[in-house]
């Protein structure tokens, strides 16, 4: 059964090239596959960024408006799915993958979750240092009690340190991704985390056998990479609170 590197939050900041940073990622990951693979990356786009668009031009398209293929003669090719990163109304973020939909920031989490379904979209609840705690938290309690159907998955990413503790949450299926930030040289960390599946993807149909692979599952798929030491997970915080 073929193996697929899945990194399944992936940023792409102003600064390095989009496809640049996309052939470095889709390195990390078959380095790491230590055999064949196909890699794979699940854009979060943020508001105002389509990067995605501004591929179309340097990559081969599909049937799906939301799957392109990078292809290369001497690497397996890079499956770069489409996807939005939304922050609702109570302040929890919330990914839109595999789908090229178009959401805004400031909707009502039920209502988004809504909008989301309707699309067709993998939906993912991304783990982030305190956006899991106190209102917030309660609201992704609420939200996965009412998930009767285990539409929504959990993400976990490699800037979680090491020591903090895996949150009871994701016992239900993760995903993993690298989450770049915002800074300089975080394009670095594309493909370096992330979840390994099994299963084939067609190439006209990527995305649509994706979406099934992940709805598929009923625990979370082993991982590749490891979290960022609490040393850098200290600098990324100063970092990104001087930046603000």
């Amino acid at each position: 059964m073929p193996r697929i590197m899945l990194d399944a939050h992936v940023h792409l900041h102003p600064g390095k090239p989009p496809i640049r940073a996309l052939r470095e990622g889709r390195k990390r990951m078959a380095e790491m596959a230590a055999g064949v693979c196909l890699p794979v990356v699940l854009l979060a786009e943020q508001q105002g960024c389509n990067a995605f668009e501004s591929l179309r031009a340097r990559a081969h398209p599909t049937r799906e408006a939301e799957s392109l293929w990078l292809d290369n003669a001497s690497i397996s090719p890079l499956l770069i799915l489409a996807g939005r990163q939304v922050v609702s109304a109570e302040g929890l973020e919330i990914l839109a993958q595999a789908t090229a939909a178009q959401f805004s920031d400031g909707e009502p989490a039920e209502q988004l979750l809504e909008a989301m379904t309707a699309a067709g979209a993998i939906i993912t609840l991304p783990w982030g240092a305190g956006k899991w705690l106190g209102r917030r938290g309660r609201l992704l309690d609420r939200l996965l009690a009412a998930d009767l159907e285990g539409a929504l998955l959990l993400g976990d990413n490699g800037g979680r340190p090491a020591w903090w503790r895996e949150p009871r949450l994701m016992a239900r299926p993760v995903l993993r991704g690298s989450d770049p930030l915002p800074l300089a040289g975080e394009d670095a960390r594309i493909g370096s985390f992330g979840s390994m599946l099994e299963g084939a993807l067609s190439r006209e149909r990527p995305a649509a056998d994706l979406r099934a692979l992940l709805r598929a599952l009923r625990q979370p798929p082993p991982g590749f990479g490891r979290h960022v030491s609490s040393l850098r997970f200290v600098s990324h915080q100063l970092r990104m609170r001087i930046a603000a």
